[in-house]
């Protein structure tokens, strides 16, 4: 069975962004499997549930030639390849993001919306006092993973997480832009810089809750990188730069943007979950954060992808069916 016209025009989209993009040759030998084949085959079996390398690897020993594979891939380079994607997708990402833009003003990227979920990981809990004392109670324990405060459902229904924190920034339309995978109890602001990279100089306002409200951080973004951070609120002390920050967020125009925040970044997120079968006390598929990167920046470009699918043939940038129905 080949691939279908549908999904070959949506993978030359992609491949001509990546050669159109991509400056500096691969080092080494060059890549029996392309970087744009590996990426679709890994949102294939995530999409479809089959997260075992192994399983991953008896699935496309009969489907290699749907995937524009010569030959199947051993588990070995399945695995390989997997550990090796998140370099890829937070490089692709971005790249994706500027071409589509210049392809229709709707899809722009001048102004980003930036949040963090938690994800809950695999396995049993580490209490903070049996890792401060080095001690595993468990082996089903990813020691990877770490406590972290989600305030996804509000301020007042914030609760404790053991997990792994996904860093995404979006555009209005709920298009992805950027991402990152940290463990839970990364600060927020601390990722705000690699998500930039690739984005800039296209993104000039970048809008966050109150995990971005420090206004140091907010003058170095601003001094550095010429990108505005709006959050939530004004300062209530008031030095020299704590005045310029609540004149310029106090204006309509960027009470306007603000307001946009709610309904454009936690949709992302809950469009991820509901893709990926994420929702409420749903665990990661992957122990250790080397896994765990992986499989939540597929989730990302999965969307991505499927938006820039809807995008060319003309359906709702969210409808997930249309995209689902080609590929598994």
């Amino acid at each position: 069975m080949q691939m279908p016209e549908k999904i070959q025009i949506l993978m030359r989209f992609v491949s001509n962004t990546i050669e159109k993009t991509e400056t500096v040759p691969k080092k080494g030998r060059p890549y029996v499997y392309s970087q744009a084949d590996m990426l679709l085959f890994f949102i294939v079996m995530q999409l479809k549930g089959i997260h075992q390398f192994k399983a991953m690897a008896n699935y496309v020993k009969y489907h290699y030639a749907w995937f524009n594979f010569a030959a199947a891939p051993s588990r070995k380079t399945i695995r390989r390849r997997f550990i090796e994607m998140p370099g890829f997708i937070r490089w692709l990402l971005p790249c994706v993001a500027r071409e589509v833009s210049q392809m229709d003003e709707h899809l722009s990227i001048r102004i980003g919306f930036v949040d963090k979920s938690i994800f809950k990981a695999l396995g049993g809990i580490w209490h903070k006092k049996h890792k401060q004392a080095g001690i595993v109670p468990h082996p089903s324990i990813d020691t990877d993973a770490s406590w972290g405060k989600s305030a996804y459902h509000g301020r007042f229904a914030a609760r404790w997480r053991f997990g792994y924190g996904l860093h995404l920034i979006v555009n209005h339309l709920r298009f992805p832009l950027a991402a990152c995978v940290t463990t839970a109890d990364t600060p927020d602001k601390e990722q705000v810089g690699p998500l930039l990279n690739g984005l800039l100089p296209h993104l000039l306002i970048l809008v966050g809750d109150t995990g971005y409200r420090a206004i140091r951080f907010l003058q170095q973004l601003w001094n550095r990188l010429e990108v505005f951070l709006l959050t939530c609120r004004p300062f209530l002390t008031c030095s020299k730069a704590k005045q310029w920050y609540n004149r310029r967020i106090n204006r309509p125009e960027a009470q306007a943007i603000y307001g946009k925040r709610k309904p454009s970044v936690e949709p992302a997120f809950s469009l991820i979950k509901g893709l990926f079968g994420l929702q409420g006390q749903a665990q990661l598929p992957y122990r250790g954060i080397a896994k765990v990167q992986a499989f939540l920046l597929l989730t990302v470009a999965t969307v991505q992808l499927m938006m820039v699918f809807n995008f060319i043939f003309n359906n709702n940038l969210g409808d997930t069916e249309h995209f689902k129905a080609y590929l598994l």
